[in-house]
């Protein structure tokens, strides 16, 4: 197997990147729809559905800028992308347990596949990169 060069971006951190900034979007699409329903339907609660928004849409930003930083090979992303990932999987485990088997995987299985992901020996080499 050739070595890839120092320049040359690892497959991993393509998919690692992709992963993320998939996230990224589907938060993004939640604090959209929480805004739907701040205009043109009667949300439970106004200030919990403007504050839910909120963290969604600052989640959302934070996760296009980690995507951001381990496409570019930056070392501060590996740590935001474990701890996110972390707490997906604290969110999945409920869903599985209570049997609700589709929103417990679509929550697990990216945070597994990124969790793995950011230990691969080529992703550590990008993200641990001296000169960019």
């Amino acid at each position: 197997m050739p070595t890839p060069s120092r320049d040359t971006r690892p497959r991993e951190v393509v998919v690692l990147t992709g992963v993320v900034l998939l996230e990224a979007l589907v938060l993004a699409g939640a604090a959209l729809r929480l805004v739907w329903s701040l205009l043109f339907e009667e949300p439970l609660t106004v200030g919990g559905t403007v504050f839910l928004a909120a963290v969604f849409a600052g989640g959302a930003l934070w996760l296009l800028r980690v995507g951001r930083g381990l496409w570019r090979g930056f070392r501060w992303p590996r740590a935001a992308a474990l701890v996110v990932q972390l707490f997906l999987l604290v969110l999945a485990y409920p869903l599985l347990r209570s049997g609700q088997w589709a929103p417990g995987l679509a929550t697990a299985v990216p945070a597994l596949v990124v969790l793995v992901l950011l230990f691969r020996p080529g992703v550590l080499a990008w993200t641990s990169r001296t000169v960019r």
